[in-house]
């Protein structure tokens, strides 16, 4: 009688535990899609054109400014990672090196809005007022898509077409 009690609860715990396993009980599979910077730039291209009503002359004169003004706030960003990994890396800093850290985080921070203030000038000199706002308020929108689409479990998937080509 043990034995069958013993064998039925092992039972139920694999159903349990397989009622668990992600992608419908697919094993091995990794539920983080893969990130690829060209179709990243490449929706994003699309996206922000039709959001913002961008006519061809006004993409082909815009986009290569965005990517220069991405291009300046990735080098930032990579130096505000890197000098955060040093703090998460080495716990044998002092206060003092803390201190330095944040700060100097927090100055690349200001750089980079910085460098955003300057690009939306920029961005003013081949697009209106109203456009480099519509251009805005798309990137925003556009971010928060894209982490839907890339984090599983985050947002809702009503998008899943775009991201696979089937723009509708």
């Amino acid at each position: 009688m043990k034995k069958i009690i013993i064998c039925f609860i092992a039972v139920f715990f694999c159903c349990c535990v397989n009622a668990q396993t992600p992608n419908n009980g697919a094993k091995g599979q990794n539920t983080r899609r893969e990130f690829s910077p060209e179709l990243y730039m490449k929706r994003l291209n699309e996206f922000v054109t039709r959001e913002a009503g961008l006519t061809e002359a006004e993409s082909a004169k815009f986009f290569p400014l965005l990517k220069e003004m991405f291009d300046k706030q990735h080098n930032l960003m990579r130096q505000q990672r890197e000098l955060m990994m040093k703090g998460w890396k080495n716990q044998n800093l002092s206060e003092s090196d803390y201190e330095e850290m944040v700060t100097k985080a927090a100055n690349l921070e200001v750089e980079s809005h910085k460098i955003e203030q300057t690009y939306y000038k920029k961005f003013h000199t081949v697009l209106s007022w109203k456009k480099v706002y519509a251009v805005r308020i798309a990137l925003s929108r556009f971010q928060m898509e894209a982490l839907n689409h890339f984090q599983p479990g985050r947002g809702n998937r009503g998008n899943e077409q775009k991201w696979k080509g089937n723009n509708k």
